[in-house]
């Protein structure tokens, strides 16, 4: 019986001893995720994107903004292929070199952008790339910053209201019809 109570003792160890090294296991990646979401929560974001330009415009930019809550130092684009907004040869150019230059730093909530096209003639434009895969290289407080890939699709845009009149023209047409009224016989 003594035995018997031992063996049972012994197996009872055992069990105890493989439960415990799974919680030690299970322990340590609980702690490897939880470092890793504090250091993914203190780092720069940094996002490309290609948007209408703001106040209904059909003009779209090219944007990069740090949607994170520190610093980002060092900022890298690769744009493959290169920026084609089709307007004019000289503009896309000009935009390649911005965007092939390092960016010394960019605070939190910044936001850079450049004339990229006017969305109609883009997308009127068949032979002009429709995707772009930007990848971003970057340095925050704790270091390099994994590199982010970004695919922009701009044929998901395609269907917006890209060609809505800006303020600019509604003005214009309010101030022709303030004209022609003046011009009109008082009774």
């Amino acid at each position: 019986m003594s035995n018997l109570i031992a063996g049972l003792a012994v197996v009872i160890s055992i069990a105890a001893l493989v439960y415990t090294r799974l919680q030690v296991v299970y322990s340590r990646q609980q702690l490897a995720l939880g470092e890793r979401v504090r250091k993914e929560a203190t780092e720069p974001y940094v996002v490309p994107d290609i948007q209408p330009r703001a106040g209904g415009s059909g003009l779209l930019v090219f944007t990069v903004e740090n949607t994170g809550p520190t610093i980002a130092r060092d900022v890298e684009l690769d744009v493959s292929p290169p920026l084609q907004g089709g307007e004019r040869t000289d503009w896309d150019e000009k935009l390649a070199q911005v965007v092939g230059r390092k960016i010394p730093h960019l605070p939190p909530r910044r936001r850079l952008e450049w004339y990229f096209a006017f969305g109609p003639r883009l997308f009127d434009n068949p032979e002009l790339p429709r995707q772009y895969t930007v990848t971003v290289r970057a340095t925050g407080p704790g270091g390099p910053v994994e590199p982010l890939t970004y695919v922009i699709d701009l044929d998901v845009m395609q269907t917006m209201a890209l060609d809505r009149e800006t303020v600019v023209a509604k003005l214009d047409t309010i101030a022709d019809n303030t004209k022609a009224l003046k011009k009109l016989p008082s009774k």
